[in-house]
């Protein structure tokens, strides 16, 4: 039985829990390979959940005019 949080969960103010419990998940599944999380600068809740998670920005891009 897998600890990642059924989809009904989303949206429900459980997104950090549900997305620590994938990375742990990926983490435990595929070791040393890396995660890479692309979201638009513009989208404030994504980046806060992306910091809280500990994504760190190492290359911004643009695509459809947008970073």
């Amino acid at each position: 039985m897998s600890n990642v949080p059924a989809a009904r969960e989303w949206g429900c103010g459980n997104a950090a829990e549900a997305c620590a419990a994938a990375l742990g998940w990926f983490v435990g599944a595929f070791p040393g390979e890396p995660v890479v999380l692309c979201t638009q600068t513009a989208n404030d809740r994504s980046m806060r959940l992306a910091a809280k998670l500990g994504f760190t920005e190492v290359e911004r891009f643009e695509e459809y005019s947008a970073e």
